[in-house]
């Protein structure tokens, strides 16, 4: 085989493997960052929180830098947890996101902590805003 033949081959099977790599390398990304959330949460909420079934999200209409994800706070509920981590402005918000189905809206509130999260979820319950 020629320099050239080798060079070639090489190349070609670098170039078969790179999407694998990167798929490889996007799923690992994804466990990682899983793993963040649910330790900020845990730290800021509370260790219930972090076993609340977050899932990786798509961040449409976001920076590339944006990563989130959500979780539910109780099957058959709409409203859910969802977490942003900016890592271009170093950065992440915890905020609780409240649908409506009536109009189509979202209510999102930031939580800063579980007493928050508490008057959040009062607040639903007796008509307050």
């Amino acid at each position: 085989m020629t320099l050239i033949e080798l060079a070639v081959t090489t190349y070609t099977e670098h170039e078969a493997q790179a999407p694998v790599q990167a798929a490889e390398m996007f799923a690992q990304a994804r466990v990682e960052f899983l793993a963040l959330v649910r330790r900020s949460v845990a730290e800021t909420l509370c260790a219930d929180a972090e076993k609340l079934d977050w899932q990786y999200t798509p961040s449409e209409g976001l920076p590339e830098e944006v990563e989130q994800a959500t979780a539910l706070l109780e099957p058959g509920r709409p409203e859910y947890l969802r977490y942003r981590a900016d890592h271009g402005k170093d950065t992440w918000a915890l905020e609780l996101v409240r649908p409506c189905d009536a109009c189509g809206t979202e209510r999102i509130d930031s939580v800063h902590n579980l007493t928050r999260l508490g008057q959040l979820l009062t607040e639903d319950r007796s008509g307050r805003r």
